[in-house]
């Protein structure tokens, strides 16, 4: 009995150490697999509590914000209370303007790299327990609509005037357009984020879920050119203006005069002087109405299929009685005409006159002298025609600021890809928080460097 009991003694003895060394190894691989969380969170901890070196790119990133005028947003939206509580609609714009920048496609992405992100935060000035939600984005833009935003932009952009930036030293230009601005005219084209997939009514017009596009014309980008198109005027030095947004299928000229009326309603104490279009406005009407509605002068690229008609060299000037062509002597604007004179070019042709001319004896280089006036074709002989010397000046920086313009919004911002909005307003707030982007880099640029423009070389 003894011995039994000792054997039994043994066995337990044996099945203990047994249970002993299995839990010793359950315990070893817990300990093993939450080792690494405890020094993450150790690490974490100690992270938060070390100060954070910034990268020479995350100090510009900041300091560009910072310069950014808060007073003048808050200002806005001062008069729209209902944006949110007091101090806290300031930073959603700031926020759509980091939307802008960072080219974060939607408000959702936005409130989920706002909460991820600490720079961010920073820029735009908050904490991490104020994250906007993405739906309080979508409420700001209801309630300021394109009116609140546009109000923002136009802050900018007479901000960039009281330091010149509207009005850049550009060396030799004419008079009459010395310390004025120069706006340029241009339209680009949006396509629809709602599907194409239309149905034609009963009367042949397509209807998409999106009720504010259309079938636009052919474009080189997109086998279906379903969309918008939004119409820009922006400065010389590159600076937005004003936009306005169009269905597609619209043609350009319908719009570049309301365009310029918004221009000079919203901003009426600015010195605006003329400005410049490509040949899709080349329109008698447009020359005609531009001029004598607006006060401005229209510098609009002409057609190759011109034609100047009788009685005109190739290059738009008069012919003298004997068919030598003219050279401009001068415009006289307030009188609505051109002066001509033919500086007695006969006498440099080999081939003499049959007959004589009373002027190749006179005493002034001039010669013949004749006048064209706007009023008889503003397109022939209006105030801004090839080969004037206001026309070749300004033609090349029509091509230069739309380049600029184009690649600004498509290249830096991603304007049209970024686009995840239906509707005219939303979509048109889409393109003023662009403009507004546009114009605080070039303040930003110039205040840190002393630049005017990216495209103009002064």
């Amino acid at each position: 009995m003894a011995k039994a009991t000792q054997n039994l003694k043994i066995r337990l003895n044996a099945r203990n150490i047994y249970h002993f060394k299995w839990l010793f190894l359950i315990c070893l691989v817990v300990v093993l697999l939450y080792t690494p969380e405890i020094l993450n969170t150790n690490i974490e901890q100690e992270y938060r509590k070390m100060p954070h070196i910034r990268t020479s790119q995350e100090i510009e990133f900041l300091k560009c914000f910072r310069s950014i005028c808060k007073h003048t947003i808050k200002n806005i939206l001062d008069q729209n209370r209902s944006t949110g509580p007091v101090g806290y609609a300031t930073f959603l714009v700031m926020a759509r303007i980091l939307k802008v920048k960072e080219r974060i496609s939607s408000d959702r992405g936005l409130s989920e790299k706002l909460a991820k992100i600490d720079i961010y935060r920073k820029a735009i000035g908050i904490n991490q327990h104020e994250i906007p939600a993405h739906n309080t984005f979508h409420t700001l833009r209801q309630r300021l609509g394109p009116e609140g935003f546009f109000q923002i932009h136009q802050s900018f952009v007479l901000e960039a005037h009281k330091i010149g930036l509207l009005t850049p030293p550009i060396l030799d230009l004419p008079k009459m357009v010395i310390y004025k601005i120069i706006l340029i005219g241009d339209s680009m084209f949006f396509k629809a984020v709602a599907s194409t997939k239309g149905q034609k009514d009963i009367y042949g017009n397509w209807l998409f879920t999106d009720a504010s596009i259309v079938f636009g014309k052919p474009h080189h980008k997109h086998k279906y050119p379903v969309g918008h198109r939004a119409h820009t005027l922006t400065a010389v030095s590159g600076i937005p203006i004003v936009s306005l947004l169009a269905p597609a299928s619209e043609s350009d000229q319908n719009y570049i005069m309301p365009l310029l009326e918004m221009a000079l309603d919203s901003y009426p104490s600015l010195p605006f002087a003329c400005v410049i279009l490509d040949a899709g406005y080349d329109a008698e009407d447009l020359h005609r109405d531009i001029n004598t509605e607006l006060n401005l002068l229209p510098i609009i690229i002409r057609k190759p299929s011109i034609k100047w008609g009788s009685m005109m060299s190739k290059t738009g000037t008069p012919l003298c009685p004997f068919a030598y062509p003219t050279h401009r002597r001068g415009i006289e604007y307030n009188h609505g005409r051109t002066k001509f004179a033919c500086y007695r070019t006969c006498l440099d042709d080999p081939q003499k006159l049959l007959f004589p001319c009373k002027y190749q004896n006179s005493k002034s280089r001039f010669g013949w002298m004749t006048y064209t006036y706007f009023k008889d074709d503003y397109r022939r002989k209006g105030p801004a025609v090839p080969g004037s010397r206001i026309y070749r000046r300004f033609k090349k920086l029509r091509t230069g600021i739309e380049h600029y313009y184009g690649l600004t919004k498509e290249n830096r911002y991603h304007m049209e890809t970024n686009n995840t909005y239906m509707g005219h307003d939303n979509v048109l707030i889409h393109v003023i928080e662009h403009d507004i982007v546009a114009t605080l880099d070039i303040l930003y640029e110039h205040n840190k460097t002393g630049k005017w423009s990216d495209v103009l070389n002064i």
